[in-house]
């Protein structure tokens, strides 16, 4: 465990580090930071912290740089911070919802260009898990005589459509007898497959098979819908890299967009701010860290967001950030 000061030295050299870009010596500590130590206490501080693999010297200069485990030390103790702070949260998404007339996929791109802006590091939003859900109702529309229109409406606001072929002709009365039929299915036994209920509802051969067709299209598209991630910024992460590990960008971009960011993501959305640094993400990833969040549509229906950048990245910025989303 180290002491008070020695951490305040840590969180110096970590900050400074990633504002400046490159190792600190003692002078420059006690001059950005107008401490009241000579450059000797800073220094044998700074030599305990080395001893504890918290920073380390490099052999081009004099200053320290943090080491992996000293940015993990500073990013524990800013989550600790973060934990006891009461602070108001935005509900922006909310408002995007709006003037995006409800349409989740506009809606949650522009949320994240704007996290992205602000946090100015690349950033993920990933899509709502729509089985939190509720399908408030059911709307058939009929295009021409052999395709319908479905318009599923959730309790969140967000409306989906799809196209629906009929193997023969239904009529608007048939199309919204079916409507509410299934839409009160849905409210009341939302993942069951409901064949007992559509047999007592129909002895239409037609009907039977174009519910069970609407029924398994919708989950299908649900699921699909379900799997998706909006990003924001991805230029930023190339920007974040230096020249000593540019060489990383396409294994990190490879992971961005493979299916691992979904299990990763899904991994760290236990507590409310999670950040992992390096191998910690993965074997070969070990020049970024990513920091995730929930956001909230309402009070059931919530995603996640990942913060990605450099290891030597701004973490009280994006933990502040993030902090104040609902």
């Amino acid at each position: 465990m180290i002491t008070e000061r020695q951490l305040s030295i840590l969180n110096a050299i970590v900050e400074d580090y990633v504002d400046l870009g490159h190792p600190l010596g003692s002078k420059t500590l006690i001059e950005r930071h107008q401490l009241d130590v000579s450059p000797a206490t800073i220094r044998n501080e700074m030599k305990a912290l080395e001893e504890f693999d918290l920073i380390e010297k490099t052999h081009t200069s004099s200053g320290r740089s943090p080491s992996v485990q000293g940015f993990k030390y500073h990013v524990d103790y800013l989550l600790d911070q973060a934990s006891h702070q009461q602070q108001s949260k935005t509900q922006r998404l909310k408002t995007l919802m709006a003037s995006n007339h409800y349409n989740i996929s506009s809606a949650l791109s522009e949320f994240a260009d704007e996290i992205s802006k602000a946090s100015q590091y690349t950033t993920l939003v990933m899509r709502p898990d729509h089985k939190q859900d509720v399908i408030n109702d059911i709307h058939l529309v009929r295009a021409n005589a052999f395709l319908v229109i479905m318009i599923v409406v959730f309790t969140s606001g967000h409306v989906e459509h799809l196209h629906l072929a009929s193997q023969a002709p239904l009529t608007n009365e048939e199309l919204t007898k079916i409507a509410n039929f299934v839409s009160a299915q849905f409210k009341h036994q939302r993942d069951v497959r409901f064949d007992s209920e559509i047999n007592m509802f129909t002895n239409s051969p037609t009907e039977r098979d174009f519910i069970k067709n609407l029924v398994s299209s919708l989950e299908v598209h649900i699921d699909e819908q379900s799997n998706g991630i909006f990003t924001g910024g991805k230029v930023k992460l190339i920007d974040a890299l230096n020249e000593q590990n540019v060489s990383s960008i396409q294994p990190i971009l490879q992971y961005i967009e493979s299916h691992k960011i979904t299990q990763l993501l899904d991994s760290m959305s236990n507590v409310p701010i999670s950040v992992k640094i390096g191998d910690e993400i993965d074997d070969h990833l070990s020049d970024i860290s990513i920091i995730t969040s929930d956001y909230h549509i309402d009070d059931n229906l919530r995603g996640q967001i990942a913060i990605i950048g450099p290891i030597a990245m701004r973490y009280q910025n994006v933990i502040q950030l993030l902090n104040a989303i609902w």
